[in-house]
């Protein structure tokens, strides 16, 4: 079994992220789902579509959902290049500054990237 990712594939940025774990996982246990696909539908995993596209989501093998840092935190669970980086994204001193960073990141910023495969003059 496999920790689902939900992602924005049309997101340059989240698009190499996600493509970067992706390369290290060589256990096989992150399954990729595009969330910018066409047949995508958040409600086949109990969620809504407004809160997949502001904030990455994964689901783990038991179907319990981690969302923004929680999510990162699962997918370093499974690579072990990153492992390191749990103690800091996990300290409660820190966290409340990561978690609003990651915040401003999908709020203000990713909605100004531009997107994959847009001519960047036409798509924003």
């Amino acid at each position: 079994m496999s920790l689902k990712i939900l992602f924005d594939g049309a997101c340059r940025v989240c698009h190499k992220e996600v493509s970067h774990y992706a390369d290290l996982d060589k256990e096989s246990q992150l399954e990729l789902v595009d969330i910018s696909s066409e047949n995508f539908n958040a409600s086949e995993f109990g969620l809504c579509n407004r809160a997949v596209n502001l904030h990455m989501h994964a689901i783990d093998e038991q179907g319990k959902v981690y969302v923004g840092i929680d999510s990162f935190i699962e997918i370093w669970k499974r690579l072990p290049r990153y492992k390191i980086l749990i103690p800091v994204f996990e300290n409660k001193y820190l966290r409340p500054s990561l978690n609003k960073g990651y915040d401003i990141f999908a709020h203000h910023i990713r909605p100004r990237l531009p997107k994959r495969g847009c001519d960047d003059s036409v798509c924003a």
